[in-house]
């Protein structure tokens, strides 16, 4: 059901106050004026700047004060006699007042008997509690897919570009302006004609740079550049393979397909093999924009404040949406919610608004969970459904060891010597990949110091034996997650 048919629906049910949430009021007005549904009603909008004006039909006796006020707004609508919708602008700035509270209960009673209806339009779903029971809350989504399409096309066609967008780069400008209200979409299409005069590739870049600007907005999240790709990893070929299948799947075409949106993956591992890169990577991979929140910044001083902060970094992340969402390091996120905590409860309410929104978000937001230590872990995470996938990230094999060399090699001398990979692997036996980045390293600054002269193998080798890789000084913690891990969990590895 359309929202426009939704909202019909509920005023015909003889619902006399409903409260319209969203950002977008010049779209809805828009809407509700351009719709046949409504052709039988006068339809008036209120507001404290301007008191009432009529969007459909007039205003048919209605009086405008010289200085509007809430209390005359609502007597007003008492008084007319006609057929009407009465759209009423920020009036839930008023409804901590005890006598508009009254008010509004009186005459949303006297409405019932009438084909009058109160909307509010409120950017929240915040009501006082006293109107909970008598307010019909629906909210207004983003503008969708086809709403978005039909801007586009209109912008085109005003441009007259000799060469309009393939059918791909279309869906592209469209999927990633999802998630936008429908002002910031027309002012980026503008943008976008103004700075390279059509619609072409460089769109892209310059919505995901608005996405960037709403992000900063907030403290929560983060907005991470993607540089990285799957070529930056080496090894972990069954998590890699498992990402590139599901490439397209926040597409029109996988929708239409019938795909069911991803929830998102957990990766479990020993630090330092390479969970943080996946979810740099997979952004790179999908084209999506990567958030990172800080869970850390979730937590407030006052009651309720990390609710309210933790729903706030949700809802940015939707509107920014498709999107990967990377909560690094789980367990220090939720390692009070299982009780001891001394917080007062905090992290288990915490836990419990994040569990509820994985298992019901309808928004394209992936989550890609990292951890390392799964005794602290909320058992309530590992169930069914809160994830697609867990993944156990082990210590490299020998070829995936070689692997990692050649990348990290790669990338300080684009131009690589032929080192001998297999004798490297071999002599990093229980290494993991950010270990193995740290050899380079060493070997690199020994070398500069002396003389300033290129590193070799044997530099590289030498490194070796000066770092102490974690499997021995956490052999007890690393033999145990694989313990668990076992039957528990997919393998990133292919061949550990």
């Amino acid at each position: 059901m359309t929202f426009l048919n939704d909202f019909n629906t509920t005023i015909r049910s003889n619902h006399s106050l409903i409260n319209i949430i969203t950002y977008e009021e010049s779209r809805l007005l828009g809407m509700i004026a351009e719709s046949t549904l409504f052709k039988d009603k006068n339809v008036i909008v209120w507001d404290l700047a301007d008191g009432f004006n009529p969007l459909k039909g007039g205003l048919s006796g209605i009086k405008n004060k010289e200085r509007a006020d809430p209390i005359h707004c609502l007597q007003e609508i008492k008084k007319f006699s006609g057929n009407a919708i009465f759209i009423l602008r920020d009036f839930h700035l008023h409804f901590r007042e005890s006598i508009i509270l009254r008010s509004l209960r009186n005459l949303g009673q006297d409405l019932q008997t009438t084909k009058k209806t109160i909307v509010f339009t409120s950017p929240t779903a915040s009501l006082p509690v006293e109107l909970r029971e008598d307010v019909c809350q629906i909210t207004l989504e983003l503008p969708d897919y086809r709403e978005i399409e039909k801007e586009l096309d209109n912008v085109v066609a005003s441009t007259a570009q000799s060469t309009p967008p393939t059918p791909q780069l279309k869906e592209k400008i469209i999927e990633s302006t999802l998630g936008l209200s429908m002002v910031n979409i027309k002012n980026l299409f503008s943008k976008i004609v103004i700075t390279h005069g059509v619609i072409d590739e460089r769109a892209i870049e310059l919505i995901l740079q608005e996405k960037r600007n709403i992000i900063r907005k907030g403290e929560i999240l983060e907005f991470f550049p993607v540089q990285e790709s799957l070529n930056d990893i080496g090894g972990l070929e069954n998590l890699k393979a498992w990402l590139r299948k599901r490439s397209q799947v926040f597409t029109h075409k996988a929708k239409d397909y019938g795909l069911p949106a991803p929830k998102g993956i957990l990766i479990i591992g020993i630090q330092g093999t390479g969970k943080s890169l996946t979810a740099k990577a997979t952004a790179g991979l999908w084209k999506l924009p990567l958030l990172r929140m800080d869970i850390g910044k979730v937590f407030g001083s006052l009651l309720g404040e990390s609710e309210q902060n933790l729903r706030q970094a949700i809802q940015l992340a939707e509107t920014i949406s498709p999107c990967i969402l990377w909560v690094d390091e789980l367990e220090k996120a939720f390692a009070g919610s299982t009780g001891g905590a001394g917080d007062g409860g905090t992290s288990a309410r915490i836990l419990g608004t994040f569990l509820t929104w994985m298992q019901e978000k309808s928004k394209p937001v992936f989550i890609i969970a990292t951890g390392n230590d799964v005794a602290q872990l909320p058992p309530e995470l590992m169930r069914k459904g809160r994830f697609d996938e867990i993944f156990f990230v082990d210590l490299p094999s020998p070829s995936e060891r070689q692997a990692i060399f050649k990348v990290l090699l790669e990338k300080v001398r684009p131009v690589i010597r032929q080192f001998d990979l297999e004798k490297l692997a071999a002599a990093t036996e229980g290494y993991s990949g950010a270990e193995i980045e740290q050899i380079i390293f060493d070997a690199m600054f020994n070398a500069f110091d002396d003389k300033q002269r290129e590193f070799t193998e044997a530099d590289l080798l030498n490194s070796v034996s000066e770092i102490i890789p974690i499997s021995r000084l956490m052999s007890e913690k690393i033999s145990a997650l694989r313990t668990w891990a076992t039957h528990r969990t997919r393998k990133a590895n292919s061949d550990t």
